[in-house]
């Protein structure tokens, strides 16, 4: 069995917390062009919008194929193992907490866009042929990189041992492209606009007298 790796884009969903559409268009637009890990679980998260970090990925991404130009060339062994080690230059800005509201980040609405991500995925195949109809079966799957994440970010489907249905896997270097074409910026939590840090103080003391009672 041979190894090949092949370039492809990643398409999800980026979710911001912000207090407007246009902070939380610079804040996409001031962090896209960097590389997570894609093994740190902490950037994906499927939890309610409320209790949201400041940034998170969405849980499932789908298989957009191959980047522009891209080919399959075959590279040995080594190389898997070198993309799958942990990157040694961790990137964490949109994961940090949601400063000027602190504790009372969760009120803060939550907006979200598609994000387009690249990373190398790796194909074991027998010959060039094999490689091909393999990264063709794999275009559009979904992949949920948070329950998956053992399975995507790992060797095992590599092995020739393996016994995988579909022998291939990710490079845990995703890099941040930007923005998907053609896709608005829009609020899902909640429905109203923000009401400013005095509507959150007033709320929490409310909740805080309520749980007194």
């Amino acid at each position: 069995m041979k190894i090949y790796a092949i370039e492809i884009m990643l398409k999800g969903n980026a979710h911001i917390k912000a207090t407007s559409n246009e902070q939380a268009k610079r804040i996409l637009d001031n962090n896209c062009s960097n590389t997570i890990d894609g093994k740190d679980d902490e950037w994906f998260s499927d939890i309610p919008f409320r209790y949201r970090r400041k940034a998170s990925l969405s849980t499932k991404f789908t298989v957009a194929g191959p980047v522009v130009s891209a080919t399959l060339i075959e590279v040995p062994r080594r190389t898997v193992h070198a993309a799958q080690d942990r990157w040694g230059r961790c990137w964490h800005g949109l994961r940090w907490a949601y400063p000027p509201l602190s504790k009372e980040h969760e009120q803060v609405p939550v907006y979200s866009k598609s994000l387009d991500l690249t990373t190398t995925a790796f194909i074991r195949a027998k010959g060039i042929a094999a490689a091909e109809a393999v990264v063709a079966e794999f275009n559009q799957m979904t992949l949920d990189l948070l329950d998956g994440n053992s399975r995507w970010f790992s060797r095992r489907a590599l092995e020739d041992e393996g016994g995988s249905d579909l022998p291939i896997v990710l490079s845990s270097s995703l890099y941040l492209v930007g923005k998907s074409e053609g896709c608005q910026l829009t609020q899902i939590w909640p429905d109203g606009p923000y009401q400013g840090p005095e509507f959150v103080a007033r709320l929490t003391s409310s909740c805080r007298q309520a749980h007194q009672f």
